[in-house]
């Protein structure tokens, strides 16, 4: 049998470094204690990564490509139980006790990113990216842009709120259950603001329309 390429073998010793750190923080990783607890050869890890800036930022970018399909799905045409059931699956993906802990990696490599001396800015850029996502979909939907971009990040910050509760709190159940009321409101929202504006929703007949800047920010309620 041929040998894994020097990709490959990385490849698989990215996947066992995030078994391994599931108990484990990034601060406290350094390559001695991660070939003790995998078992093999320092010089191997020196090998495949380099240095330990290298195998932390190589860690935080396969922690961060798991959520790359949801990234890359361009929603802005799709109608609104379509983005309703691409949320709900999102979510319950991120649910997973595995996903919970790689959560919690990224979370702790965006606190440090903060104040790194050169950071790697991909917090920011998707945050960024779901936040946009969001406001072109309402907008598309018929929300002029200044109040799309406030509800798109109100949205946002709490999608990633509510994943936080899920790494401190460990309820899944009370998450989902907060996720599924944000996201009622979040539809709300959206009615009330059409309304406002005198519109109907996107791919229904449209009535009689108002300017768009006369809709005032409409109230946040539960369903």
């Amino acid at each position: 049998m041929a040998r894994p390429s020097r990709s490959e073998r990385k490849a698989e010793l990215l996947a066992a470094i995030l078994d391994y750190l599931m108990d484990k923080t990034l601060a406290e990783l350094s390559f001695r204690s991660l070939a003790e607890g995998l078992g093999m050869s320092s010089y191997t890890l020196v090998y495949h990564f380099g240095s330990r800036e290298q195998l932390i930022n190589d860690i935080v970018v396969s922690i961060e490509s798991r959520l790359d399909r949801m990234r890359n799905t361009d929603v802005r045409d799709i109608d609104r139980d379509a983005w309703r059931a691409f949320l709900l699956d999102s979510w319950q993906w991120t649910m997973a006790q595995r996903n919970r802990h790689l959560t919690r990696l990224e979370f702790e490599a965006t606190a440090q990113d903060i104040v790194a001396a050169t950071p790697r800015g991909t917090a920011q850029e998707h945050f960024r990216l779901l936040h946009h996502k969001t406001r072109d979909w309402l907008m598309v939907q018929g929300i002029p842009e200044e109040y799309a971009d406030t509800d798109a990040r109100l949205f946002t910050s709490t999608f990633y709120g509510l994943q936080f509760d899920f790494v401190v709190m460990n309820q899944p159940d009370a998450a989902t259950k907060a996720f599924e009321l944000m996201l009622a409101v979040f539809f709300n929202n959206l009615e009330t603001r059409l309304a406002a504006a005198g519109q109907q929703p996107a791919g229904q007949e449209a009535g009689a329309h108002m300017p768009a800047a006369t809709a005032g920010p409409a109230r946040h309620g539960a369903a």
